[in-house]
């Protein structure tokens, strides 16, 4: 739905929601997949915004596959989509509709990558041009309307005392879209998480902050090896 990955067409599974690949447990499929796919037993998923979503989901469901976790602002504790996003959800023709609205607001992409920064004005031309491909490819309005159609409240919200894994929670102190106190509760609710606030920080932690980031996942990486 973002990015460049694959994005088949619903005519693919139509009719057959179990194949649907946008669902949740899709996700989870194919995570495992790639484990399965590289000889890896355990792995540390380290996961962003909604990918922390799918780490924990992966964490739950295959608890024994999951040696640590990394959730950096995750989209886990919220409230749904904007009530605007939420109300062409329930159109009878969102379908349709969602991919054209998606079109016609993508000359705002830049503005709204901004609002994902502490600071916007690092958002450069080039920062723009680099996110912007993930909206340019055939098909990436309709994958991202498919997972919005599909996106359900998670049950992961009501789990967390079942995931055994260790985490480490990094969040931005300024993040507009996952406000702080959201990820206190997410690393409050965990049996063993420990919540990292980056200050001078919006809702992109390893962009703005690197090398923080990459210095605290290896410390904690290291900790739970040893």
């Amino acid at each position: 739905g973002f990015g460049r990955s694959a994005r088949p067409a619903r005519a693919a599974w139509d009719g057959d929601e179990a194949r649907n690949p946008y669902t949740a447990e899709a996700a989870v499929r194919a995570t495992v997949a790639v484990l399965d796919g590289t000889g890896v037993d355990r792995a540390a998923l380290v996961g962003h915004s909604a990918g922390a979503l799918v780490a924990l989901d992966v964490a739950l469901a295959h608890p024994g596959r999951v040696a640590a976790l990394g959730l950096l602002a995750p989209a886990v504790v919220a409230s749904g989509p904007p009530p605007a996003v939420a109300a062409l959800l329930r159109l009878p023709g969102a379908r349709r509709l969602l991919p054209a609205g998606l079109r016609l607001g993508a000359p705002a992409f830049a503005r709204a990558l901004r609002r994902t920064w502490h600071d916007p004005s690092r958002v450069t031309p080039d920062v723009v041009a680099g996110y912007r491909r993930a909206v340019q490819g055939p098909g990436w309005a309709e994958a991202l309307t498919e997972m919005s159609l599909v996106r359900r409240p998670s049950e992961v919200v009501d789990r967390l005392d079942e995931v055994r894994a260790p985490a480490l929670v990094i969040a931005g102190a300024q993040d507009r879209v996952v406000p702080l106190e959201r990820c206190r509760r997410l690393a409050g609710g965990l049996p063993d998480a420990r919540l990292v606030e980056l200050d001078a920080c919006g809702h992109l932690p390893h962009e703005e902050h690197p090398d923080r980031v990459i210095a605290e996942i290896r410390a904690f990486l290291a900790a739970v090896d040893g």
